[in-house]
C-alpha cells in the first residue's frame, strides 16, 4: 500500500504542469472516487502506474490540443518510464512546498552526504508514516566522478521514479547537475534490485584525507566503560557469533538461557535491511546503513504489578533493537551500537525495560517521555483530521447535489443552449437570436374572468396553481420549452427552439434541435431525452396538446364545480428570441408567430385544439394524428386563413408510446444496474460514437417520414 502523500504529489504536479481539466479527465478515465487523496490515507500501488498511463494515452488521444503538445514538448515523449520520471521529481517539489524540505536540507552538506543518508531519512519517517515500507538504499562504491547507489524494494516499476527524484533533489537542495542511469538490473521474481550510476561533483571524496584533527593522545578504552556507554551493545565475530551482549539487553532475556556463543540468528531475525546476514554484507551495509534486529526467542517474565496492569502479555513481547554496524579492527569483530525501539510505556513494561535500563548518553529516555506526553495530543489532531475529512467529502458530495439541481432549475427557465452560453460568460442582455422555424402552442381558460371577480385572491392563485401545475406535468414528458404563464392563466410552451452551438449536428428535418442533442448538455440530464419516436416539432406539439386536454377535465372550476373551459391552440413559423432584463432575466420571444398562435386559440372552441395551416403543413402526413378540416377562420390583422382541428392520437401513435416507455424503462433499469461496473467502457463508447441506448431505441420505432423532406415548407413564401 501507498501513503497517499505520494499520489497526492502526483496529482499536484499534472495539475500545475497541464491544468486541472487534466486530472479530471484522468479521475473520469480510472474511475476515481474522489479527485484529491488523504496524505495519511493508504491506497493501492499500482495507482501511480495507473495515472502514467493514463496521462500518456490523454497525450496520444489529443494530439491536436495545444496543452498536450505542450507536455510533449517538456517530456519528449509520452512513455511510462517518461511520466514515472516526472512523477518523481513532483514529490519533491511538493514535499519541498509543504515543509517536509528541512528534513532533507539537514541530511548533508554535500549531494555525496545526502546519499549516504537517504536509508536514514527513511527511517526518521517511521512515526508520521509508521506502514511505510521502505526500499533500501546502499552507496557501494564511489570516485571524483560521482557513485554507484544499489536500489533494493519489493515494489516493481518505481526505478524511473527514484530517478526523478535523485535529480529533483540534486538540483534543488545541493545546485548539483546531476545525471542518473540505470547500470545494471539485478532483479529476482521476490525484489526490484536496480544498480544506478550517478554523476556528479564529487569532489568531498579528494578532500577526505586531506585535513586531520589534532586528537590527544589518551589510553585505550577499556571493555567495561564501552558497554557502560552502550548497554545495548552487541559484539559479533567473523563467524557471526555473539562473543559479548551488554546488560541491558542480557535482562530481558531469561537468565537460564545462554547468549554468549551463539549465532546471532539464533537470537535475532534482521528485519531491516533485507539481506543475508553474512560478515561482508556487514561490512559493505554497516558504514551508513540503519539495521533494525528482533528477538525470536521469548523474553524474561516481568513479575512488576504495574507491568501486570499495563503491558500486555509478555509471551507476544519482542525485544526490537536499532543502530549500526561498527567495524572495531583491534577486535576483529563488528559492534552493533543500538537502543531498544519504544513508542510506549506499555510496550516498553511488557518487554521488561525501565527508563534505568536506557543509555542515559542519548536522547532515548526523553524521546519516549516526550512521545508518551505527545501521543494524546496527536492522537486527537489525527481523530480531528480525519473527522473534517469526512465533512468534506460530504460537502463535495452535497456541493455536486446542489450544482445538478441549479443546473436543472436554470435549465428549465431558458434553452439549455442559453443557459450555457449565460454559464460561460456571455452578458444576458447580449444574447439575441433568430428562429427559422418553431411551433408555438397557448392554452387559454375562458372562465379566468368569472374566477376573478366571485373568489377571494387567496382561491385565485389555488386555481389558478391547479391549472398550471396539471400542465406543467404535461409538458416536462414533452420536448418543450415553457416559456411564460401570463396573469390570465394563458399558458404558452414553445419547440423547435435551436441549439446554434451544435447547428452542424441537428437533423436535417424540422424535428427539434433540442431533442436530439439533449444528452449533449450535461452529464447530470442525460437520462432527459423526451423525443425518442424522432417527432417533428409540430408533432410534438401535438402530442402534448392532446395530454393537456386529457389533463384540463381533471382542473375543477369552484365556482361551478365542473372542468375549466379551456381552448387550445398552436401555430407554426418564424420568430426572434432573447434575454430580457438585467437583474431577473427571462427569455421572450418576439414576433408574428406568437401573435397568430394566441389568435389560432382564441378563435378556437373549450376543450378542442385548433391548429393553424403551417402547422398543419408539418402534420398532415403524420402516421400518429387524425386530424379534420374546420374551413375558413378570420384572424385579426391576417384576414382569413384555413385551420384545422387536431381530433386525436391514431392507434400507431398509442401503440408506439407503449412500445417506447416500456423499453425505455428496461433500458435505464439495465443501465442502473450496471452503470458502475461499465463506466470505463460507456466513456470509451461515447469517444468513439457508440449509439447511446436512448438512440439505439429511437431506431427500434418506425415512424413516418418528415412531411418537409429536409426543407423549411415555408422557405417559398
Amino acid at each position: 500500500m501507498l501513503y497517499g502523500i505520494l499520489l497526492e504529489s502526483c496529482r499536484d504536479g499534472v495539475c500545475e504542469a497541464y491544468g486541472v481539466a487534466t486530472w479530471k479527465r484522468i479521475v473520469e478515465e480510472l474511475n476515481f472516487e474522489h479527485d484529491s487523496f488523504t496524505t495519511l490515507g493508504r491506497y493501492e500501488e499500482n495507482i501511480i502506474e495507473r495515472v502514467a498511463e493514463c496521462n500518456s494515452k490523454l497525450i496520444l488521444l489529443s494530439e491536436n490540443n495545444i496543452l498536450f503538445l505542450g507536455l510533449c514538448e517538456i517530456t519528449h515523449e509520452g512513455s511510462l518510464d517518461t511520466y514515472m520520471y516526472f512523477f518523481g521529481e513532483c514529490f519533491v517539489r511538493f514535499f519541498t512546498n509543504y515543509g517536509y524540505d528541512k528534513i532533507l536540507r539537514v541530511a548533508g552538506r554535500h549531494f555525496r552526504d545526502f546519499l549516504l543518508s537517504i536509508d536514514q531519512l527513511h527511517d526518521s519517517n517511521r512515526f508520521s508514516f509508521p506502514k511505510m515500507k521502505s526500499p533500501l538504499f546502499h552507496v557501494t562504491e564511489e570516485d571524483e566522478f560521482g557513485a554507484v547507489l544499489h536500489y533494493k524494494s519489493k515494489r516493481r516499476g518505481f526505478q524511473r521514479y527514484v530517478m526523478g527524484q535523485l535529480k529533483e533533489c540534486g538540483t534543488r537542495f545541493f545546485q548539483e547537475d546531476i545525471s542518473c542511469r540505470i547500470q545494471d538490473d539485478v532483479s529476482s521474481n521476490e525484489y526490484t534490485h536496480i544498480v544506478f550510476r550517478v554523476d556528479f561533483n564529487n569532489y568531498k571524496l579528494k578532500n577526505l584525507g586531506k585535513r586531520f584533527i589534532q586528537n590527544p593522545s589518551l589510553p585505550d578504552v577499556t571493555s567495561a566503560t564501552f558497554f557502560k556507554v552502550f548497554p545495548f551493545a552487541i559484539l559479533i565475530d567473523p563467524q557471526m557469533r555473539m562473543f559479548h551482549v551488554g546488560k541491558s539487553v542480557q535482562k530481558v532475556f531469561p537468565t537460564n538461557v545462554p547468549l554468549i556463543g551463539r549465532h546471532i540468528e539464533d537470537v535475532f531475525r534482521l528485519v531491516r535491511p533485507d539481506i543475508l546476514l553474512e560478515w561482508n554484507r556487514l561490512l559493505s551495509y554497516g558504514r551508513h546503513i540503519v539495521f533494525v534486529i528482533e528477538s525470536r526467542i521469548p523474553l524474561q517474565p516481568n513479575a512488576s504489578v504495574i507491568a501486570k496492569k499495563l503491558a500486555t502479555a509478555t509471551t507476544h513481547a519482542h525485544l526490537r533493537l536499532k543502530g549500526q554496524m561498527k567495524v572495531i579492527p583491534a577486535w576483529n569483530m563488528i559492534a552493533f551500537l543500538c537502543h531498544p525501539e519504544l513508542t510506549t510505556a506499555e510496550e516498553m513494561l511488557s518487554i521488561g525495560l525501565f527508563l534505568h535500563d536506557i543509555n542515559f548518553y542519548d536522547g532515548s529516555s526523553e524521546i519516549l517521555i516526550a512521545g508518551m506526553q505527545h501521543a494524546r495530543t496527536l492522537q486527537a489532531a489525527i481523530d480531528k483530521q480525519q473527522a473534517w475529512i469526512t465533512k468534506l467529502q460530504g460537502s463535495k458530495h452535497e456541493l455536486v447535489e446542489w450544482r445538478r439541481k441549479g443546473k436543472r432549475l436554470l435549465y428549465n427557465i431558458m434553452p439549455r443552449h442559453i443557459a450555457q452560453m449565460l454559464q460561460e460568460g456571455v452578458l444576458p442582455n447580449s444574447i439575441c437570436e433568430s428562429h427559422k422555424l418553431l411551433t408555438v402552442l397557448f392554452a387559454y381558460s375562458i372562465d379566468f374572468k368569472d374566477v376573478v371577480e366571485k373568489l377571494a385572491p387567496h382561491q385565485i392563485v389555488d386555481s389558478i396553481n391547479a391549472i398550471v401545475n396539471a400542465f406543467d406535468q404535461c409538458s416536462e414528458h414533452f420536448d418543450v420549452f415553457k416559456v411564460e404563464t401570463k396573469a390570465d392563466s394563458s399558458y404558452m410552451v414553445v419547440a423547435g427552439i435551436q441549439d446554434r452551438s451544435t447547428r452542424d449536428q441537428r437533423r436535417s428535418s424540422t424535428a427539434s434541435g433540442s431533442s436530439v442533442q439533449s444528452l449533449a448538455y450535461s452529464d447530470e440530464l442525460q437520462g432527459d431525452l423526451k423525443n425518442p419516436l424522432g417527432l417533428n416539432q409540430a408533432e410534438i406539439v401535438a402530442g402534448l396538446a392532446l395530454e393537456m386536454v386529457k389533463s384540463s377535465t381533471t382542473v375543477i372550476n369552484p365556482i361551478t364545480e365542473e372542468p375549466f373551459r379551456i381552448k387550445f391552440g398552436f401555430h407554426s413559423g418564424p420568430a426572434v428570441g432573447g434575454i430580457v432584463g438585467a437583474k431577473n432575466v427571462q427569455y421572450c420571444l418576439f414576433g408574428d408567430t406568437v401573435n397568430t398562435a394566441s389568435r389560432i386559440t382564441t378563435t378556437g372552441e373549450p376543450g378542442r385544439i385548433h391548429m393553424s395551416d403551417t402547422a398543419f403543413l408539418l402534420i398532415r402526413d403524420s402516421p400518429y394524428f387524425e386530424i379534420h378540416n374546420k374551413g375558413k377562420t378570420e384572424l385579426k390583422g391576417r384576414g382569413t386563413i384555413e385551420t384545422h382541428w387536431l381530433v386525436g392520437p391514431k392507434s400507431t401513435y398509442t401503440a408506439a408510446i407503449e412500445l417506447d416507455q416500456f423499453l425505455l424503462n428496461e433500458e435505464r433499469h439495465s443501465s442502473a444496474a450496471h452503470s458502475h461496473r461499465h463506466h470505463h467502457h460507456s466513456s470509451h463508447s461515447k469517444r468513439h460514437g457508440d449509439a447511446t441506448p436512448e438512440k439505439r431505441l429511437s431506431n427500434t420505432i418506425n415512424h413516418g417520414p418528415s412531411a418537409t423532406g429536409g426543407q423549411c415548407p415555408f422557405s417559398r413564401m
